[in-house]
């Protein structure tokens, strides 16, 4: 199934065009020729762009992003806009605005660049679990994924306190960083228990300690390794090839 949803609004010829310019996006396209069933479909699905002809026969194409913006807020809007249409710069810093005739391909450039937008505003929004008993270290792994633009970040010192945490959460974390030796319950050990329920079995999880028990993290199941002492760099590589 398509991740994101994409609304074309403008004539059936042009909304063809669109559609066969973004087939290899992999996106679900919904179209409209007014600004009012474009509004019906906004009322009732979840759009993440909306693609629009600036002057529709109904609706302009800037009133019909306003319209739906506080029901979709985190949805994008792109504007085809004539050359011959004026905007204020507000209008303009509003959507991002491709003025007519265009390349295709900017089109699609424009709607990559969108979707890696979202994407990585998703990517943020993910719930990260650490698990370290030196709060030295727990400090500095924490001051990292701020950095990096996390910012649901929850904390354990040891296996078995992340599990208690684990089977109190509504939904599990997206992501467990684990410090190998710990007391009570090991980084080890948390992963194989992790591995043995169904529920949480799927979690991404990178282990941090040394080469050797690193590779034994990765027979038991672990997505990914950082190796102690480790940096900012070390550890968003990490984090990049698990998300």
């Amino acid at each position: 199934m398509s991740q994101y949803k994409i609304l074309i609004v403008d004539n059936s010829d042009n909304v063809k065009s669109i559609e066969n310019c973004l087939k290899d996006q992999s996106c679900t396209m919904i179209s409209a020729s007014t600004g009012r069933s474009a509004l019906k479909i906004l009322r009732s699905a979840d759009i993440d762009i909306l693609i629009s002809r600036l002057e529709l026969l109904d609706l302009n194409g800037i009133a019909l992003y306003n319209a739906m913006k506080d029901q979709h807020p985190d949805m994008h809007g792109i504007l085809l806009a004539d050359s011959t249409c004026k905007m204020d710069s507000n209008e303009r810093d509003q959507l991002k605005v491709i003025d007519r005739p265009f390349d295709m391909n900017t089109l699609s450039d424009c709607v990559k660049q969108t979707i890696s937008q979202i994407k990585q505003k998703q990517r943020f929004q993910k719930r990260i679990l650490i698990v370290e008993d030196t709060k030295s270290l727990l400090m500095t792994q924490l001051k990292m994924l701020k950095i990096i633009g996390f910012t649901d970040i929850i904390t354990a010192n040891n296996g078995n306190h992340a599990i208690e945490i684990i089977e109190e959460m509504t939904s599990p974390p997206d992501l467990i960083i684990s410090d190998f030796y710990m007391p009570e319950k090991t980084g080890l050990e948390l992963l194989q228990w992790l591995k043995n329920h169904a529920s949480f079995k799927n979690i991404p999880f990178i282990i941090a300690t040394s080469k050797k028990e690193a590779m034994m993290a990765l027979a038991a199941g672990a997505d990914h390794f950082i190796i102690k002492p480790y940096d900012f760099k070390t550890i968003q590589e990490a984090i990049d090839n698990v998300f």
